[in-house]
């Protein structure tokens, strides 16, 4: 016999899912920080891609066996005055065949990690992949030189991928836009990843037209988030970052920024997948867009 109560609770689930955006459904199939070890032991799966973001030089030199050079240049595209941009969709998906990915395939992102500048490049390239629709996005915890302090193998053996045709789906929620961010005052948590000198208007980059920082704005740097040997904080700790700046509330909508875009995807990054923020936007704009804006306030 059909058990009636059973059936029509399982009805209720398939429609509350079917209810739920997409991103609340699809689960990521990897971590979104990875150890060498997992790295180490996954190598030969196939649909395990290494994304060696470093410079093409330091590609050739040595790199993690089977890895794939995609230096980060070519996941940004500045524009009308802006250093950091998400590239054209039609050029980020040629970019996402050329390099043989598909929408199930398992992305490692490698890089340098010795500096902050170097840091923030594999969370802006995993944005961007995620911006382009991929899902099973992950970092490789404390980049290649931990790899290669670890005596891990190294390769000079250049990888030619095999090109695919990539066709996703844009997902623009992911950013906002100077317009957006004004509309929000008093509404979202505005979080500065840029480190307190700049964020208290101490100095500034030679790009941006003014000192300071976003009125309301609250300071996260991004270089907070690593230890001294360039990995990841614990979760434990991140989190304790993240509600000293922003607070335990989950739902409440956060808008990241930084001087040009390259930094924001950071905590953009940590918030949502590591410690499971749901509202979190980064603005590509950021300080370098605002201040070029006379109109606009900017606080010290």
């Amino acid at each position: 016999m059909v058990d009636m109560k059973k059936l029509c609770l399982s009805s209720l689930l398939l429609l509350f899912l079917t209810l739920l955006p997409l991103s609340h459904v699809l689960a990521s199939d990897i971590d979104p920080i990875v150890s060498t070890e997992w790295l180490a032991a996954n190598l030969n799966n196939p649909k395990v891609v290494a994304l060696d973001i470093r410079k093409i030089e330091d590609y050739q030199e040595s790199h993690i066996p089977g890895a794939v050079s995609a230096y980060y240049g070519i996941w940004t595209a500045p524009k009308e005055g802006r250093h950091t941009e998400f590239p054209p969709e039609d050029d980020l998906f040629d970019t996402i065949g050329d390099l043989g990915l598909q929408p199930d395939s398992i992305m490692v992102i490698v890089c340098k990690t010795y500096h902050c500048f170097y840091q923030v490049m594999a969370p802006r390239v995993l944005c961007t992949l995620q911006y382009a629709g991929l899902k099973n996005l992950s970092i490789l915890d404390g980049g290649q030189e931990k790899w290669v302090k670890e005596g891990r193998p190294l390769s000079a053996e250049p990888v030619k991928p095999k090109k695919t045709i990539y066709r996703g789906k844009l997902n623009k929620e992911l950013h906002v836009e100077k317009d957006y961010v004004v509309s929000r005052f008093g509404k979202a948590t505005f979080v500065d990843v840029r480190e307190p000198v700049l964020f208290k208007g101490m100095e500034k980059q030679d790009f941006v037209e003014k000192a300071g920082h976003i009125p309301g704005a609250v300071n996260l740097p991004a270089s907070a988030a690593y230890t001294k040997q360039g990995t990841f904080k614990k979760n434990e700790d991140l989190e304790i970052l993240a509600v000293a700046a922003v607070g335990k509330d989950k739902s409440k909508e956060i808008i990241t920024y930084c001087d040009a875009g390259k930094c924001c995807p950071t905590w953009a990054f940590i918030l949502t997948r590591v410690l499971g923020y749901k509202n979190v936007r980064l603005y590509d704009g950021s300080f370098e867009e605002w201040t070029k804006d006379s109109s606009l306030p900017v606080s010290h």
